[in-house]
């Protein structure tokens, strides 16, 4: 069975990486394009990436498509 699509505006779950001093988290958002688009955030701890990366998926979703005005 596959995967259910990630709607406009949402994101996936999050998947975390240990990078050298750090860790790293990323997740698949549902661009106002309708393109699925990975989003990635570093910090010190897993908490720290976590925080980051809902912060950029927040400002992300906050955003309109391209012919609704303005984007990021």
């Amino acid at each position: 069975m596959s995967r259910p699509r990630i709607e406009i505006g949402t994101w996936g779950e999050f998947d975390y990486q240990e990078r050298g001093g750090g860790v790293r988290a990323r997740a698949y958002f549902g661009d106002g394009d309708g393109g699925k688009r990975l989003v990635k955030a570093t910090g010190a701890t897993k908490a720290a990436a976590e925080r980051t990366l809902k912060a950029k998926l927040s400002k992300r979703a906050d955003c309109r498509p391209i012919d609704a005005g303005p984007h990021c």
